[in-house]
């Protein structure tokens, strides 16, 4: 989404999936308010906002410990050469749809230089693929939910065999859970309930709890104690990050209290759409809050044409279109929020609708 895009959407009466957010002015007037921001400034991570975070993370994720970065792609690094460090071996599991090996430009063998063994195609990999493997493992590493794959979750009895497969043979599991908010949600569990599963898991503040950014690695004292050596030699510390944390307390506040609303939104609006001709929803019905949609066109065309809708009607339906695994189709994704409300469900349904027609339109001529 470019410069124009953005100032499209912000121009929009009416967003249904991932809203920009408010100005900075906005923002950083409400962070103001929060009981935080009383508190004094954290100096490397050590005091501040920072230690009620990782304080409040940990609690709800029923771990030992938990230390902050500020960003993700550092945080799992730092996770995986301790891990490998630790065990001796350089392999570690992971599936190729994960956001660690498509979204992070190979940093796990190029940076870490660590070997990833990929497990699974299309859905999540099983107890079963693992146990087919005849290679030691540093790690075994479940995203949750798979978002490349259509934020797909595990079924919890599989998930659960993953874990007993994994401390049968004393093998670290490590969720990445930068949506695990949204996946207990899915599965409707407690956020400790499915962390307890793991051995460490590493959480996002952004995503769905709306911060600024950050992220967080809670698991036993000592491993965790571990990743701090790490996370410097990775250039992951801030002079100061009370701004994140103050938003991510926020966010831990605010939204994480919603997501089972926000699921079960996702769910009535993906039955709806499921109905519409044409259309295609992946999965039906959503394991989170999130879910695909894959639509006739290529993905150049079914921006133009979305560009051309947004401005005509004021509604902003989708952000981006890629190559859908289903000839002729484009995908979206659908990630509903606060602002979902804007559309009721038979709004959203319309909407869509009345996009797909200005294709069969123009189809015709």
């Amino acid at each position: 989404m470019n410069q124009q895009d953005r100032e499209l959407k912000q121009g929009c009466r009416c967003v249904l999936s991932r809203p920009l957010p408010p100005p900075a002015a906005e923002t950083l007037a409400r962070l103001a308010t929060h009981p935080a921001a009383a508190d004094a400034i954290d100096e490397y991570g050590i005091g501040g906002a920072v230690a009620q975070l990782e304080q409040a993370t940990k609690e709800r994720l029923g771990k030992d410990a938990g230390v902050f970065f500020i960003k993700g792609v550092t945080a799992q690094l730092c996770v995986l050469r301790a891990y490998a460090q630790v065990r001796g071996c350089r392999n570690v599991a992971i599936h190729p749809m994960s956001h660690l090996d498509m979204d992070e430009a190979g940093a796990i063998e190029r940076v870490t230089d660590l070997k990833a063994i990929r497990l699974g195609r299309f859905m999540p990999f099983t107890a079963a693929m693992l146990d087919a493997l005849t290679e030691p493992l540093a790690a075994v590493v479940v995203e949750l939910p798979l978002r490349r794959a259509g934020f797909l979750l595990p079924d919890l009895d599989g998930l659960r065999a993953i874990s007993a497969w994994c401390r049968e043979r004393a093998v670290p599991l490590h969720f990445d859970g930068a949506r695990i908010w949204e996946a207990a949600a899915g599965y409707g569990l407690s956020v400790a309930e499915l962390a307890a599963l793991a051995d460490s898991v590493y959480v996002s503040y952004y995503k769905g709890l709306g911060g600024l950014g950050g992220a967080l690695v809670a698991g036993p004292e000592a491993f965790v104690n571990s990743l701090r050596v790490w996370k410097t030699r990775y250039g992951g510390d801030l002079f100061t990050a009370y701004p994140y944390a103050i938003s991510a307390l926020d966010g831990l506040e605010r939204l994480a209290p919603r997501l089972g609303e926000f699921v079960q939104h996702a769910r009535t609006l993906a039955a709806a759409l499921a109905n519409l001709p044409g259309l295609t929803v992946h999965p039906n019905p959503p394991h989170t809050n999130a879910f695909q949609v894959w639509l006739p066109g290529t993905p150049d065309a079914l921006t133009e044409r979305h560009r051309r809708f947004a401005a005509a009607h004021k509604r902003w339906l989708f952000d981006a279109f890629t190559d859908a695994p289903l000839a002729g189709h484009a995908m979206a994704e659908i990630q509903i929020g606060p602002a979902s409300g804007d559309f009721a469900v038979e709004q959203a349904v319309a909407a869509v609708e009345q996009f797909l027609a200005q294709g069969s339109a123009a189809d015709r001529r």
